[in-house]
Protein backbone atom coordinates (compact mmCIF):
# COMPACT_ATOMS: atom_id res chain seq x y z
CA UNK A 1 0.00 0.00 0.00
CA UNK A 2 1.39 3.48 -0.78
CA UNK A 3 2.29 5.82 2.49
CA UNK A 4 0.01 8.33 1.49
CA UNK A 5 -2.87 6.08 1.85
CA UNK A 6 -1.98 5.63 5.43
CA UNK A 7 -2.20 9.53 6.18
CA UNK A 8 -4.42 10.67 8.78
CA UNK A 9 -6.32 14.13 9.89
CA UNK A 10 -5.00 17.15 9.10
CA UNK A 11 -1.74 15.36 7.92
CA UNK A 12 -3.55 13.94 5.26
CA UNK A 13 -5.70 17.33 4.50
CA UNK A 14 -2.55 18.87 4.32
CA UNK A 15 -1.09 16.06 1.91
CA UNK A 16 -4.11 16.63 -0.64
CA UNK A 17 -4.28 20.34 -0.14
CA UNK A 18 -0.77 20.31 -1.50
CA UNK A 19 -1.97 18.06 -4.48
CA UNK A 20 -4.31 20.39 -5.27
CA UNK A 21 -2.71 23.30 -5.44
CA UNK A 22 0.10 21.65 -7.36
CA UNK A 23 -2.49 19.98 -10.15
CA UNK A 24 -4.43 23.20 -9.93
CA UNK A 25 -3.71 24.74 -12.96
CA UNK A 26 -3.37 21.60 -15.49
CA UNK A 27 -6.76 20.74 -13.80
CA UNK A 28 -8.50 24.27 -14.97
CA UNK A 29 -6.96 23.76 -18.50
CA UNK A 30 -8.44 20.14 -18.75
CA UNK A 31 -11.78 21.26 -17.60
CA UNK A 32 -11.39 24.68 -19.61
CA UNK A 33 -10.59 22.73 -22.90
CA UNK A 34 -12.14 19.71 -22.30
CA UNK A 35 -15.86 21.64 -22.18
CA UNK A 36 -15.04 23.80 -24.90
CA UNK A 37 -14.30 20.20 -26.96
CA UNK A 38 -17.11 19.08 -25.98
CA UNK A 39 -19.08 21.19 -28.18
CA UNK A 40 -17.41 20.73 -31.02
CA UNK A 41 -19.41 17.46 -31.52
CA UNK A 42 -21.70 19.29 -32.87
CA UNK A 43 -20.10 18.93 -35.40
CA UNK A 44 -20.85 15.14 -35.61
CA UNK A 45 -24.25 15.45 -35.04
CA UNK A 46 -24.64 17.60 -38.02
CA UNK A 47 -22.70 15.29 -39.99
CA UNK A 48 -25.36 12.35 -38.65
CA UNK A 49 -27.94 14.76 -39.80
CA UNK A 50 -26.94 15.37 -42.85
CA UNK A 51 -27.94 18.76 -42.02
CA UNK A 52 -27.65 21.50 -39.42
CA UNK A 53 -28.58 19.97 -36.03
CA UNK A 54 -30.92 22.20 -34.22
CA UNK A 55 -32.27 19.80 -31.99
CA UNK A 56 -28.54 19.27 -30.24
CA UNK A 57 -27.36 22.38 -30.45
CA UNK A 58 -28.64 23.25 -26.62
CA UNK A 59 -27.23 20.08 -25.35
CA UNK A 60 -23.96 20.74 -26.94
CA UNK A 61 -23.23 24.09 -26.25
CA UNK A 62 -25.36 24.24 -22.65
CA UNK A 63 -21.93 23.22 -20.78
CA UNK A 64 -21.44 26.68 -21.22
CA UNK A 65 -22.99 27.76 -18.06
CA UNK A 66 -21.37 25.74 -15.53
CA UNK A 67 -18.14 26.06 -17.03
CA UNK A 68 -18.52 29.96 -16.28
CA UNK A 69 -19.52 29.10 -12.93
CA UNK A 70 -17.00 26.71 -12.87
CA UNK A 71 -13.83 29.52 -13.75
CA UNK A 72 -15.88 31.83 -11.27
CA UNK A 73 -15.22 29.20 -8.33
CA UNK A 74 -11.67 28.25 -9.43
CA UNK A 75 -10.63 32.07 -9.47
CA UNK A 76 -11.28 32.81 -5.95
CA UNK A 77 -10.87 29.09 -4.06
CA UNK A 78 -8.31 26.82 -3.32
CA UNK A 79 -10.04 24.05 -1.13
CA UNK A 80 -9.22 20.77 -2.37
CA UNK A 81 -12.75 19.64 -1.62
CA UNK A 82 -15.00 22.02 -2.86
CA UNK A 83 -12.60 22.21 -6.31
CA UNK A 84 -11.99 18.68 -6.87
CA UNK A 85 -15.91 17.72 -6.57
CA UNK A 86 -16.54 20.94 -8.77
CA UNK A 87 -14.13 19.16 -11.20
CA UNK A 88 -15.44 15.63 -11.52
CA UNK A 89 -19.06 17.44 -11.62
CA UNK A 90 -18.24 19.02 -14.43
CA UNK A 91 -16.95 15.91 -16.05
CA UNK A 92 -20.31 14.45 -15.45
CA UNK A 93 -21.77 17.50 -16.86
CA UNK A 94 -19.74 16.98 -20.29
CA UNK A 95 -21.52 13.16 -20.60
CA UNK A 96 -24.84 14.26 -19.56
CA UNK A 97 -24.76 16.98 -22.53
CA UNK A 98 -23.35 14.00 -24.81
CA UNK A 99 -26.38 12.13 -23.70
CA UNK A 100 -28.57 14.47 -24.00
CA UNK A 101 -27.47 15.34 -27.78
CA UNK A 102 -27.79 11.42 -28.38
CA UNK A 103 -31.09 11.48 -27.68
CA UNK A 104 -32.19 13.57 -30.62
CA UNK A 105 -29.54 11.26 -32.72
CA UNK A 106 -30.48 9.15 -35.66
CA UNK A 107 -27.81 6.61 -35.00
CA UNK A 108 -26.60 6.09 -31.94
CA UNK A 109 -24.04 3.45 -32.77
CA UNK A 110 -21.20 5.72 -32.03
CA UNK A 111 -21.92 6.46 -28.67
CA UNK A 112 -19.31 3.95 -27.19
CA UNK A 113 -16.73 5.79 -29.33
CA UNK A 114 -17.88 9.26 -27.32
CA UNK A 115 -17.90 7.58 -23.94
CA UNK A 116 -14.65 6.11 -24.03
CA UNK A 117 -13.64 9.71 -24.66
CA UNK A 118 -15.43 10.96 -21.60
CA UNK A 119 -12.91 7.73 -19.82
CA UNK A 120 -10.03 10.34 -21.45
CA UNK A 121 -11.84 13.43 -19.35
CA UNK A 122 -11.99 11.64 -16.33
CA UNK A 123 -8.61 10.60 -15.85
CA UNK A 124 -7.44 14.02 -16.45
CA UNK A 125 -9.10 15.20 -13.84
CA UNK A 126 -8.20 13.09 -11.24
CA UNK A 127 -4.92 14.11 -11.01
CA UNK A 128 -5.44 17.05 -8.75
CA UNK A 129 -8.72 14.62 -6.63
CA UNK A 130 -8.25 12.79 -3.92
CA UNK A 131 -8.01 8.79 -4.84
CA UNK A 132 -11.22 8.06 -3.20
CA UNK A 133 -13.40 10.69 -5.06
CA UNK A 134 -12.09 10.38 -8.22
CA UNK A 135 -12.30 6.42 -8.44
CA UNK A 136 -16.21 6.75 -6.85
CA UNK A 137 -17.00 9.22 -9.74
CA UNK A 138 -15.63 7.13 -12.60
CA UNK A 139 -17.71 4.67 -11.49
CA UNK A 140 -20.43 7.14 -11.80
CA UNK A 141 -19.61 6.75 -15.55
CA UNK A 142 -21.39 3.01 -15.72
CA UNK A 143 -24.17 4.81 -13.69
CA UNK A 144 -25.03 7.19 -15.97
CA UNK A 145 -25.06 4.81 -18.78
CA UNK A 146 -27.19 2.55 -16.98
CA UNK A 147 -29.34 5.47 -16.60
CA UNK A 148 -29.62 7.26 -19.81
CA UNK A 149 -29.94 3.40 -21.41
CA UNK A 150 -33.31 3.77 -20.77
CA UNK A 151 -34.75 6.65 -22.81
CA UNK A 152 -31.47 6.05 -25.24
CA UNK A 153 -31.84 2.67 -26.01
CA UNK A 154 -28.30 1.99 -26.94
CA UNK A 155 -27.61 -0.51 -29.21
CA UNK A 156 -24.21 -2.10 -28.08
CA UNK A 157 -24.63 -1.08 -24.49
CA UNK A 158 -22.70 -4.74 -23.88
CA UNK A 159 -19.75 -3.01 -25.83
CA UNK A 160 -19.79 0.55 -23.91
CA UNK A 161 -18.80 -1.82 -20.83
CA UNK A 162 -16.65 -4.25 -22.31
CA UNK A 163 -14.64 -1.69 -23.58
CA UNK A 164 -15.17 1.13 -21.14
CA UNK A 165 -14.49 -1.72 -17.73
CA UNK A 166 -10.91 -1.72 -18.47
CA UNK A 167 -10.30 1.58 -19.10
CA UNK A 168 -11.82 2.38 -15.88
CA UNK A 169 -9.31 -0.20 -14.51
CA UNK A 170 -6.58 1.24 -16.04
CA UNK A 171 -7.06 4.91 -14.92
CA UNK A 172 -8.24 3.48 -11.45
CA UNK A 173 -4.89 2.29 -11.11
CA UNK A 174 -2.61 5.16 -12.78
CA UNK A 175 -3.97 7.75 -10.60
CA UNK A 176 -3.07 5.44 -7.53
CA UNK A 177 0.65 5.26 -8.66
CA UNK A 178 0.35 8.75 -9.43
CA UNK A 179 -0.63 9.63 -6.19
CA UNK A 180 2.42 7.67 -4.75
CA UNK A 181 4.55 9.59 -7.22
CA UNK A 182 3.28 13.20 -5.63
CA UNK A 183 3.63 11.86 -1.88
CA UNK A 184 7.18 10.97 -3.16
CA UNK A 185 7.64 15.11 -4.33
CA UNK A 186 5.51 16.35 -1.15
CA UNK A 187 7.57 14.19 0.88
CA UNK A 188 10.90 15.67 -0.23
CA UNK A 189 9.66 18.81 -0.90
CA UNK A 190 8.72 18.96 2.91
CA UNK A 191 12.05 17.37 3.81
CA UNK A 192 13.83 20.38 2.12
CA UNK A 193 11.61 23.07 3.47
CA UNK A 194 12.04 21.98 7.21
CA UNK A 195 16.19 21.50 6.79
CA UNK A 196 16.05 25.41 5.64
CA UNK A 197 13.59 26.41 8.89
CA UNK A 198 15.13 23.68 11.47
CA UNK A 199 17.41 24.18 13.46
CA UNK A 200 20.15 20.31 13.06
CA UNK A 201 21.30 20.45 16.76
CA UNK A 202 18.30 21.73 18.65
CA UNK A 203 15.61 20.05 16.25
CA UNK A 204 13.54 23.49 16.94
CA UNK A 205 13.19 25.86 14.46
CA UNK A 206 15.77 28.52 13.56
CA UNK A 207 15.04 32.31 12.61
CA UNK A 208 13.83 31.49 8.79
CA UNK A 209 10.87 30.47 10.61
CA UNK A 210 9.55 33.66 11.52
CA UNK A 211 8.57 35.04 8.00
CA UNK A 212 5.57 32.00 7.46
CA UNK A 213 4.19 32.71 11.21
CA UNK A 214 4.16 37.45 10.27
CA UNK A 215 2.97 39.64 7.72
CA UNK A 216 4.27 42.92 7.99
CA UNK A 217 4.93 44.01 11.38
CA UNK A 218 2.40 41.73 12.53
CA UNK A 219 1.62 37.68 13.61
CA UNK A 220 -0.43 35.97 11.02
CA UNK A 221 -2.15 33.62 13.31
CA UNK A 222 -6.27 33.70 12.88
CA UNK A 223 -8.90 34.13 15.26
CA UNK A 224 -6.46 34.54 18.25
CA UNK A 225 -6.98 37.11 20.88
CA UNK A 226 -4.13 36.81 23.08
CA UNK A 227 -0.34 36.02 22.06
CA UNK A 228 2.22 35.70 24.78
CA UNK A 229 6.74 35.80 23.58
CA UNK A 230 8.47 33.78 25.97
CA UNK A 231 13.15 34.51 25.50
CA UNK A 232 15.15 32.05 27.14
CA UNK A 233 18.73 32.01 28.07
CA UNK A 234 21.21 29.70 29.49
CA UNK A 235 22.79 30.90 32.43
CA UNK A 236 26.77 30.79 32.68
CA UNK A 237 26.55 28.87 29.13
CA UNK A 238 30.21 30.44 27.83
CA UNK A 239 31.69 28.65 31.25
CA UNK A 240 30.14 25.43 30.36
CA UNK A 241 31.84 25.53 26.42
CA UNK A 242 34.91 26.85 28.35
CA UNK A 243 35.20 24.23 31.15
CA UNK A 244 33.47 21.52 29.19
CA UNK A 245 34.34 22.32 25.38
CA UNK A 246 31.66 22.90 22.53
CA UNK A 247 30.73 19.32 22.40
CA UNK A 248 29.30 18.89 25.65
CA UNK A 249 28.01 22.41 25.20
CA UNK A 250 25.90 21.73 22.41
CA UNK A 251 24.61 18.45 24.24
CA UNK A 252 23.26 21.03 26.95
CA UNK A 253 21.85 23.20 24.06
CA UNK A 254 20.10 19.46 22.60
CA UNK A 255 18.91 18.88 26.24
CA UNK A 256 17.74 22.35 27.31
CA UNK A 257 15.29 22.33 23.80
CA UNK A 258 14.25 19.15 24.49
CA UNK A 259 12.87 20.40 27.66
CA UNK A 260 11.20 23.63 26.50
CA UNK A 261 9.67 21.62 23.62
CA UNK A 262 8.27 18.98 26.55
CA UNK A 263 6.73 21.80 28.70
CA UNK A 264 4.86 23.52 25.55
CA UNK A 265 2.00 23.11 23.67
CA UNK A 266 2.41 21.38 19.71
CA UNK A 267 0.89 24.79 18.64
CA UNK A 268 3.53 26.60 19.91
CA UNK A 269 6.68 27.87 17.97
CA UNK A 270 10.08 27.35 19.77
CA UNK A 271 12.73 29.13 17.38
CA UNK A 272 16.56 28.70 18.71
CA UNK A 273 17.43 32.40 18.58
CA UNK A 274 21.02 32.57 18.68
CA UNK A 275 23.52 30.44 20.62
CA UNK A 276 22.35 29.51 23.79
CA UNK A 277 18.92 32.02 23.56
CA UNK A 278 15.68 30.48 22.67
CA UNK A 279 11.84 32.16 21.61
CA UNK A 280 9.17 30.79 22.11
CA UNK A 281 5.52 32.00 20.52
CA UNK A 282 2.39 31.11 21.84
CA UNK A 283 -0.55 31.52 20.06
CA UNK A 284 -3.92 31.65 22.41
CA UNK A 285 -2.03 32.10 25.81
CA UNK A 286 -2.49 34.86 27.72
CA UNK A 287 0.43 36.59 29.50
CA UNK A 288 -0.64 34.58 33.08
CA UNK A 289 -0.43 31.10 31.50
CA UNK A 290 2.57 31.69 29.71
CA UNK A 291 4.34 33.35 32.88
CA UNK A 292 3.10 29.41 34.80
CA UNK A 293 4.80 28.03 31.41
CA UNK A 294 7.88 29.78 32.03
CA UNK A 295 8.31 28.92 35.60
CA UNK A 296 7.91 24.64 34.24
CA UNK A 297 10.71 25.20 31.70
CA UNK A 298 12.99 26.85 34.32
CA UNK A 299 12.26 24.10 37.20
CA UNK A 300 12.38 21.59 34.73
CA UNK A 301 15.69 22.69 33.34
CA UNK A 302 17.26 22.81 36.75
CA UNK A 303 16.60 19.04 37.33
CA UNK A 304 17.01 18.07 34.33
CA UNK A 305 20.28 15.24 34.20
CA UNK A 306 22.06 16.15 30.75
CA UNK A 307 25.07 14.24 31.30
CA UNK A 308 27.53 17.31 31.45
CA UNK A 309 26.56 19.41 34.22
CA UNK A 310 23.97 20.91 36.25
CA UNK A 311 22.61 24.19 34.51
CA UNK A 312 19.73 26.66 35.67
CA UNK A 313 17.63 28.78 32.54
CA UNK A 314 16.37 32.92 32.80
CA UNK A 315 13.16 33.62 30.87
CA UNK A 316 11.56 36.94 30.06
CA UNK A 317 7.57 36.71 29.46
CA UNK A 318 5.94 39.36 27.41
CA UNK A 319 2.49 40.51 25.66
CA UNK A 320 1.71 40.76 21.53
CA UNK A 321 0.40 44.41 21.75
CA UNK A 322 -1.40 43.52 18.23
CA UNK A 323 0.68 46.28 16.17
CA UNK A 324 4.26 45.12 15.94
CA UNK A 325 5.76 41.38 16.76
CA UNK A 326 8.97 42.86 17.28
CA UNK A 327 8.06 44.83 20.39
CA UNK A 328 6.88 41.46 22.04
CA UNK A 329 10.14 40.06 21.35
CA UNK A 330 12.21 43.41 22.78
CA UNK A 331 10.08 43.41 25.78
CA UNK A 332 10.67 39.74 26.10
CA UNK A 333 14.44 40.25 25.49
CA UNK A 334 14.47 43.15 28.47
CA UNK A 335 12.32 41.36 30.74
CA UNK A 336 15.49 38.32 30.19
CA UNK A 337 17.74 41.36 30.89
CA UNK A 338 16.14 41.68 34.09
CA UNK A 339 16.12 37.97 34.96
CA UNK A 340 19.85 37.86 34.69
CA UNK A 341 20.65 40.77 36.39
CA UNK A 342 18.55 40.29 39.23
CA UNK A 343 20.16 37.12 39.89
CA UNK A 344 19.33 34.45 37.22
CA UNK A 345 17.42 31.17 37.25
CA UNK A 346 14.42 33.11 37.23
CA UNK A 347 11.45 34.25 35.29
CA UNK A 348 10.38 38.19 34.65
CA UNK A 349 7.49 39.36 33.00
CA UNK A 350 7.44 42.42 30.59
Amino acid sequence: MNTYLKLKGDEKKNFLQSKFLYYRKFNTYVVFFASLASITYFISDCQLFGRFAWETLFQRTFILVPLIAFLIVNAKCTNYVIMSIFSQFMAHMMMWCTIGAIYYLPDKTHASEGFIIMHIVFMACTFASPFWLSTISHCGVFLNIIISHQFNHYENIDLMFSLGLPCMIGIIATNYVMCGVYYDTYTTKHQLEDSLVMDPLTKVYNRHKLPSIVSGWKFNFENIDSISVLMADIDFFKNINDTYGHDKGDQVLATVAAVIKSCTRSNDYIIRWGGEEFVVIMPSCPIEQAVNVAERIREKVAVTDNDVCPVTISLGVAKYDGVNYENAITDADKALYEAKESGRNRVVCA
